[in-house]
């Protein structure tokens, strides 16, 4: 009886072990692929508005983009990064090149962000799509979609952000 409980235990483990090892290498594939669309796109890690884009939302919509995240970055919060990349290079490209559009990633554990975390009140990982036009801002949350869908159903979740950042810069 006593073989039997830690031949049981050591399956556990084991099954376990490779469980883990999968994941990691999910990962690591979501890394590489969001490599070479986050290679293409500037990021503006500080958060702050460049001054080219605020002299832009006097004339026309400009977007600015915030993915918060911890230091410690989960796979969804990866996920979430790189569909948003995607979604940027595969539709917005000219926008980002005008300086229509600005993606900050923001890690809400560095202390120099602290000031930017607090205006979204993000602790933790978020997604938000700002507007910016003549002086106002409006600002949608799209954490909770890039939770529900971003890992596992990517392509639902680009055209929910897509769908945004097209209704924003009208």
């Amino acid at each position: 009886m006593k073989t039997l409980k830690i031949l049981f235990f050591a399956s556990i483990i084991l099954f376990t072990a490779c469980k883990s090892k999968n994941n990691d290498q999910e990962i690591k594939t979501q890394s590489a692929d969001s490599t070479v669309v986050i290679s293409s796109i500037p990021s503006n890690t500080s958060g702050q508005i460049p001054e080219k884009t605020m002299q832009l939302s006097e004339k026309q919509a400009v977007l600015f983009i915030q993915n918060f995240h911890l230091t410690n970055r989960c796979a969804t919060c990866k996920a979430i990064e790189a569909a948003a990349r995607k979604t940027l290079e595969t539709y917005f490209k000219n926008e980002i090149t005008e300086g229509r559009i600005v993606l900050s990633v923001i890690d809400v554990d560095d202390e120099a962000n602290s000031k930017i975390a607090e205006k979204y009140q993000a602790a933790g990982s978020g997604l938000f799509v700002t507007r910016l036009f003549k002086g106002k801002e409006e600002t949608k949350d799209l954490t909770e979609d890039g939770f529900s869908y971003a890992r596992n159903e990517e392509a639902k979740f680009i055209e929910i952000l897509k769908n945004q950042i097209s209704e924003y810069l009208k």
